[in-house]
């Protein structure tokens, strides 16, 4: 099954999507800033990023770049 990235600050939302996902068979790998997002990615490599755009310190369109 493909492996799911899911980066947000809150929580709540992170935990939720990471439960839907994971009842979808889904292989998630949360992280709870883009700094620490950007470590899962290049070390796991995920199919799909669920990114939050308006985050504290690196905003979701600067973690989109660097990883682009």
């Amino acid at each position: 099954m493909a492996k799911v990235l899911v980066i947000d600050d809150e929580p709540g939302i992170r935990d939720l999507l990471d439960t839907l996902l994971r009842r979808k068979g889904y292989d998630v790998i949360v992280a709870e800033s883009g700094q620490k997002g950007l470590e899962c990615f290049r070390r796991a490599r995920p199919d799909v990023i669920v990114l939050d755009l308006k985050m504290p310190e690196m905003d979701g369109l600067t973690v989109l770049r660097q990883v682009r």
